[in-house]
């Protein structure tokens, strides 16, 4: 995902400020206690939430699992299971498309997407093409974009399928010029007229035009580039860069690579800007499973946040749209037992743990404000 994946449009709000020391919240369904490590002390401005304490712990939670080709959907609040659905081989990523009232998940091992309906629940399927990974929504639910992760298409070049929620048409969008190139993490621009994005092979991050579908931009040096997220505010661009454990700020006005910041672990994947844009929160791929926390006006990374415990690996990460909480998979191989951290961004601790119904490596999720009938 992911989320960032942002999972709806977010409205400005005052800054968060971070720094410090404090010791993590136990996790609770019986999972054993994480140490204590250098991570985000939390200082709320007046004004930085200006929605209740609970906002972002109302609705559902969904969660693929990529081993069992399946959606778990949670109670946002309790973690309680309220749904298993197959929904085919191979499922990586999900989004929601709330104009379209439903969760779109790719499913790597039949090259499609599955829909389901989040009210009925209903099932649909949309070919979409060769190896279908990481999936967005436009900000206003129109379009899904989705990154075909094999370059052996009959075209030659990395593409994006893109597909209309009003009628599940299909279209196509190269980009990158490169044959031997491969998309991973795409993402809209606000208002929607670019798409950017991210090629894990090509160590680069392309600008195409969703009108035209010209490119405009290709910013390259970005060791494995995952995934992407623009600001709000300014014409800068987040990418995280799993070859060398940064994460890079692009200006896309000149196209040049403006800043690059250690995360403090491994493998960053998922970016996700929280609404004042002050902060930046990457999930890491590494073992343990962590999220760092990223001052994107100092340029420093604040800390990390262990959110499961030893012989986990970080997957990927969703935040609510008043920026309140992140929800984190991660899982422990093919045959453990994953989970989904849920973890406070005011106060930077893990204040909730579930465990996955299964084996299997949970990956993509989503959050909706919705719940289930």
């Amino acid at each position: 995902m992911s989320i960032t994946r942002l999972a709806t449009r977010l409205m400005p709000r005052v800054a968060v400020a971070l720094g410090g020391l404090i010791l993590l919240a136990s996790i609770p369904h019986g999972q054993a206690a994480l140490e204590a490590v250098a991570a985000p002390q939390v200082a709320i401005l007046p004004g930085d939430l200006d929605q209740p304490s609970d906002e972002g712990r109302l609705g559902t939670v969904w969660v693929v699992n990529r081993d069992r080709g399946e959606l778990t959907i949670f109670d946002a609040r309790s973690g309680q299971v309220l749904q298993r659905i197959f929904v085919g081989g191979g499922a990586h990523d999900i989004c929601i498309s709330e104009r379209a009232g439903k969760a779109y998940i790719t499913a790597e091992a039949i090259d499609t997407v599955t829909t389901v309906d989040t009210t009925t629940l209903a099932l649909g399927t949309i070919p979409v093409g060769p190896l279908p990974h990481h999936v967005e929504p436009s900000y206003d639910g129109r379009f899904v974009y989705v990154s075909l992760a094999s370059h052996t298409s009959t075209v030659g070049a990395p593409q994006v399928a893109v597909i209309d929620t009003e009628n599940e048409s299909v279209t196509y969008m190269t980009t990158n010029a490169s044959s031997s190139a491969r998309s991973h993490g795409p993402h809209p621009s606000f208002d929607g007229e670019t798409l950017y994005v991210a090629h894990d092979i090509g160590n680069a991050v392309t600008a195409v035009n969703t009108g035209t579908g010209a490119s405009n931009l290709t910013v390259g040096a970005i060791p494995r580039a995952e995934e992407v997220v623009p600001t709000r505010f300014g014409h800068l661009l987040w990418a995280s860069a799993r070859g060398d454990n940064t994460v890079k700020r692009i200006d896309l006005n000149t196209g040049t690579i403006t800043a690059s910041v250690p995360v403090g672990g491994v493998q960053p994947e998922s970016v996700l800007l929280t609404p004042s844009e002050r902060t930046l929160i990457a999930s890491l791929r590494g073992s343990p499973a962590a999220l760092a926390f990223i001052d994107t006006v100092e340029l420093t990374l604040r800390g990390t946040i262990p959110i499961a415990g030893a012989g986990s690996a970080g997957d990927l990460a969703v935040i609510t749209p008043n920026g309140r909480f992140v929800y984190a998979t991660f899982d422990k191989g093919i045959t453990g037992t994953g989970g989904v951290a849920v973890v406070d961004v005011r106060t930077g601790t893990v204040v909730d743990s579930w465990v996955y119904p299964d084996t299997g490596r949970p990956h993509g999720v989503w959050y909706s404000r919705k719940g289930l009938r």
